[in-house]
């Protein structure tokens, strides 16, 4: 048995929660697809989580879907047991309960992730679940064992994997704590990520202004006010107005011949207006819940 730890997304000193910035946080998408092999459909994402996860559908394993790449079965969150994967039922005081969100059911896995620590913050390293079963994800005899194990196939050593034991808590009262965290976090982790995602929008909207395309991507204005208008989207979308009102802006921008210069001029001061707004009035959020995590803070609530 070997301990070794991979990358996935997170740098060193990053945490799983509240990400601090908006354009690496969308290009993550794209990056965990291309790591998973998971389709956009069985990627989730959260506001208040700092990477992509894997999407399970009605609580069964993700064994069998499609496209899953061999190596990504080196991650924990591929692995996750049964009170993982399936979603909790939320007592709103409602006759009918609630069933976890995926913001909440995120942040939940984050914190279960980072609490065993499953993942590690200072090295931004997964611990390698294959490798803890002697077995390395890069070797293309291994990868080989694991399609077909996929597939359907009988594979010993691959039916062993299980995680459960990771998250035995020590004691009873501590079973539950990853989901009334996250329950009672989910909101204000959202409200303060949104802080966060505004101030980075202004900055981008300051960038843009000045001629300075390059964290979008491009040197095309046109493409970059549309790109910028994407970004924003994704970050703002628990936000019904102000998505609709970045919805109208985009599509003007993703005009034919639409004028870069122009959209430049029209559109970036409106965005930068929308983000500070945002700020304003997430930005007291964000305080709250920075404070919350500091030592001083903890201590006291550990007293």
């Amino acid at each position: 048995m070997h301990t070794r730890r991979a990358r996935y997304l997170l740098q060193p000193g990053e945490s799983p929660t509240l990400p601090e910035r908006t354009v690496p946080q969308v290009l993550r998408i794209g990056m965990a697809r291309d790591m998973l092999g998971l389709a956009d459909e069985r990627i989730i994402t959260s506001p208040a989580v700092s990477f992509p996860l894997p999407r399970y559908l009605d609580g069964a394993p993700l064994r069998g879907a499609p496209d899953v790449r061999p190596d990504a079965l080196r991650y924990p969150f591929m692995w996750l047991p049964e009170p993982l994967r399936e979603r909790l039922e939320v007592d709103t005081g409602d006759e009918t309960p609630t069933i976890e969100s995926d913001d909440a059911w995120a942040l939940r896995v984050a914190f279960e992730m980072w609490g065993s620590g499953l993942y590690d913050i200072d090295t931004g390293g997964w611990l390698d679940v294959l490798a803890l079963y002697d077995l390395d994800a890069d070797e293309p005899a291994t990868q080989q064992r694991i399609r077909a194990w996929w597939d359907g196939g009988p594979d010993a050593d691959l039916d062993a994997i299980d995680l459960t034991g990771v998250f035995v808590p020590e004691t009873a009262e501590d079973s539950d704590w990853a989901s009334i965290a996250a329950l009672a976090l989910v909101e204000s982790f959202d409200k303060a990520s949104m802080a966060l995602s505004a101030v980075d929008t202004v900055a981008l909207c300051e960038l843009v202004a000045d001629g300075d395309l390059a964290a979008l991507g491009t040197s095309d204005p046109a493409r970059a006010v549309s790109s910028l208008l994407a970004v924003a989207r994704t970050r703002f979308i628990s936000q019904p107005e102000v998505s609709a009102l970045l919805a109208h802006l985009q599509r003007r921008a993703d005009r034919p011949g639409a004028d870069g210069p122009r959209l430049i001029t029209e559109i970036i001061p409106q965005v930068s207006e929308i983000a500070q707004g945002l700020w304003l009035t997430y930005e007291p959020v964000l305080s709250e819940v920075i404070a919350s995590f500091e030592p001083d803070e903890v201590a006291k609530d550990d007293a």
